[in-house]
């Protein structure tokens, strides 16, 4: 009899951790699907914050479930993955001709499929469950998908999908949002510059309060692993500016972007290769100012957008490695001007200047990283572009730059540039030879005229900090007399001259501040 009683206390044991493994299973996998359930019609109820648990009972399954939303928020929908299937996951809205919103598909065979923030309104929408067109499709009815939609309500964060200008969340200036690099690929982006890329879209709306332009910056936090792509466009779906300096894990930012007129604009954020993180959210800001006439405003990278300088200076900033800044200056009458790029202590800049008519006069990239380019003598009596670029094998300089254009007051005598050569040599009036190394190995001309043969005599200053070397030439360019004159130490010889010649000053060291000076004696 004790016996007995022992064997029933062991079968009564093993029936209660049977129906005790029972119910952990199930709370565990949750609630399953009922088929059938490949339509919209049959589709299965689902609720918020629950588990569904499904199987892919032949290759081409497909399993619906009907979600009723009664308030605002936010889902993160997680469908995990089976072993040796690729899943992929639709998101529907609407009960009478359901509306394609989101299709998640990612990842491969056996890895899950999530996207992070599906914004939903009251209504409903549908989840299919279907098997990958990118993997070979099979039937799997002993491994089971679990699906589940996480709730939580919507703070100052995108709301997906907002994967087009149509569909672009709004952004309010000077107040900051959120949002997920999620999913990696939008399979419903076909546009074939950006095949499949995800794309979150944001409008700003701006009021001009006057006829003067704003600027307009917009700043992106860095994620984790994720490289990413700024943009910004107007209403008619021109770019204005692109931010894609930093790599994986860093900031993103358009500075200094102009609006020229009131109007929607939209924010494009994206990441490079396709990269994901469900986790980390990022940060997006706008902030609008009024438009400084001494500040650069972007978009000006061609000569139609080029910033007129007004007040003789401007300041600017170079955003990205291709980033080209051009700038119109008016000339009010004909004279020499003295040009000077400042830059950022970790730029190499150049300077370029430009005719009226496009055409490229000189590229300026005399003194490293951090100094100052200067053309110290342009003479022109007409407009003139300067374009503002940098080295492209250097890093992304972090400040700004400061560009001046100085008029110089007219000498009898002063060089005028181009004088590189014999054809192009400057004539001298009066008795003296004022000039500018104006570039690294410089070459100025002045041609000698009289009308008889003479001995002339020279004196020949150097120009602080400068070096410089001097020669005469008989008519045909032939040296006859050379003497290099270093700083400020004077230089006196004197060579006869039969009837015609040139002056020939070299630049050894060249000092862009100061002027050389050539006095002639007339053979005094």
């Amino acid at each position: 009899m004790p016996r007995v009683r022992s064997f029933m206390k062991i079968i009564t044991y093993i029936m209660l951790s049977l129906l005790l493994v029972s119910v952990f299973a199930c709370s565990r996998s949750g609630k399953k699907e009922k088929e059938p359930n490949n339509s919209f019609a049959t589709a299965g109820d689902i609720s918020l914050d629950a588990r569904f648990t499904g199987f892919m009972d032949t290759p081409n399954d497909r399993d619906f479930y009907r979600l009723i939303v009664d308030k605002p928020g936010v889902i993160d929908v997680n469908c995990s993955g089976v072993k040796g299937i690729n899943l992929a996951v639709k998101v529907w809205k609407g009960e009478e001709e359901p509306r394609l919103l989101k299709w998640l598909d990612d990842n491969r065979k056996s890895s899950p499929e999530r996207l992070a923030n599906l914004g939903v309104i009251p209504g409903t929408y549908y989840f299919e469950v279907l098997q990958s067109d990118r993997d070979t499709r099979k039937a799997s009815s002993e491994s089971a998908y679990e699906l589940e939609l996480k709730s939580r309500e919507a703070i100052s964060e995108e709301s997906e999908p907002n994967d087009s200008k149509d569909e672009a969340d709004s952004i309010h200036q000077d107040r900051e949002i959120t949002g997920f690099y999620s999913p990696a690929y939008n399979r419903l982006n076909n546009n074939t510059e950006n095949l499949h890329r995800e794309e979150d879209w944001f409008v700003v709306d701006v009021v001009l309060g006057s006829d003067m332009p704003a600027l307009i910056t917009v700043s992106l936090s860095g994620v984790t692993e994720i490289n990413a792509i700024l943009s910004l466009y107007d209403a008619d779906d021109n770019l204005i500016a692109t931010a894609d300096n930093g790599g994986a894990g860093e900031q993103e930012t358009i500075t200094g972007a102009g609006i020229q007129k009131s109007g929607s604009y939209y924010i494009v954020v994206a990441s490079k290769g396709y990269t994901v993180n469900n986790d980390e959210p990022y940060t997006l800001k706008v902030a609008m100012l009024e438009r400084d006439s001494g500040v650069e405003m972007e978009k000006n990278d061609d000569f139609d957008s080029a910033n007129g300088i007004v007040n003789n200076v401007i300041t600017g900033k170079i955003n990205s490695r291709k980033d080209r800044d051009l700038f119109l200056y008016t000339v009010a009458r004909p004279s020499a001007f003295r040009i000077e790029l400042r830059p950022a202590d970790d730029m190499d800049t150049i300077c370029s200047i430009y005719s009226k008519d496009n055409e490229k006069i000189i590229d300026i990239n005399n003194s490293g990283s951090g100094r100052k380019e200067v053309y110290p003598n342009f003479f022109t009596d007409k407009d003139f572009y300067i374009e503002v670029s940098m080295r492209s094998r250097d890093s992304l300089p972090t400040g700004e730059y400061v560009l001046s254009i100085t008029p110089l007051e007219e000498t009898e005598g002063m060089e005028r540039e181009p004088n590189n050569d014999t054809p192009q040599a400057n004539g001298i009036k009066g008795n003296a030879i004022s000039g500018f190394t104006s570039f690294r190995g410089d070459k100025d001309y002045f041609r000698l005229s009289y009308d008889s043969r003479v001995k002339e005599r020279f004196e020949i200053r150097s120009g602080r900090g400068g070096e410089i070397r001097v020669s005469v030439t008989d008519p045909l360019g032939y040296i006859i007399k050379t003497v290099d004159v270093k700083g400020d130490k004077k230089a006196i010889f004197s060579e006869m001259i039969d009837k015609k010649g040139y002056i020939l000053v070299e630049s050894l060291t060249e000092s862009y501040d100061y002027p050389y000076t050539i006095n002639l004696r007339g053979g005094e």
